[in-house]
């Protein structure tokens, strides 16, 4: 800096200063950054039909069927073309039946995860009758591990569903127990 200058910024510093005299900073407080999710939408149906422990088809209330794939989770496979049925696939399955089939439950979207997957399905949570999500459950039991497709946007539940599935490892419940050991 010059010589000549330095009166110059000192003016300038001095009349910000006097302008910001009494200034309250901005109530930043309730202000998010990043994505803002949109409020959910939800919708009551009927578990008609349990594929496995992560794919159900549902009838809505104007007589639609849908097939939807649970948001948060992967169960092991037993239905997949040219895939052998894998540790632990029949019992998520069949907790998934204890607990959905013919049940009327709630699904509800998470925009983090796409409205269908590459297979038409759609990609829903599923909230059971108690108010508990199925996804969180599911973990829990050591019926699915927690997925999550696309790690720039986890869908807002994978917090939720990897604590749970954290506790049933830790328990070495149903697909972190014997004989699976969390392998497929």
């Amino acid at each position: 800096m010059t010589r000549g200058t330095r009166p110059v910024v000192a003016a300038g510093a001095a009349v910000c200063a006097a302008v910001l005299v009494g200034c309250q900073p901005a109530d930043r407080s309730g202000e998010t950054f990043g994505w803002v999710d949109p409020p959910p939408t939800v919708q009551d149906v009927t578990v008609t039909r349990v594929i496995d422990g992560d794919t159900v088809e549902v009838d809505t209330v104007d007589g639609v069927t849908q097939r939807v794939r649970v948001v948060g989770i992967d169960t092991p496979e037993t239905k997949r073309p040219d895939t052998p049925v894998q540790c632990w696939g029949p019992e998520a399955t069949a907790f998934a039946r204890e607990l959905l089939d013919g049940q009327r439950v709630t699904m509800r979207d998470d925009p983090r995860a796409g409205d269908v997957d590459d297979y038409g399905r759609l990609l829903r949570y599923v909230v059971l009758p108690d108010g508990r999500e199925y996804s969180v459950a599911a973990a829990e039991a050591g019926a699915a591990r927690a997925y999550v497709y696309d790690d720039t946007r986890p869908p807002q539940l994978a917090g939720e569903i990897a604590a749970a599935q954290d506790r049933a490892d830790a328990a070495g419940l149903g697909l972190w127990g014997p004989p699976c050991h969390g392998g497929l």
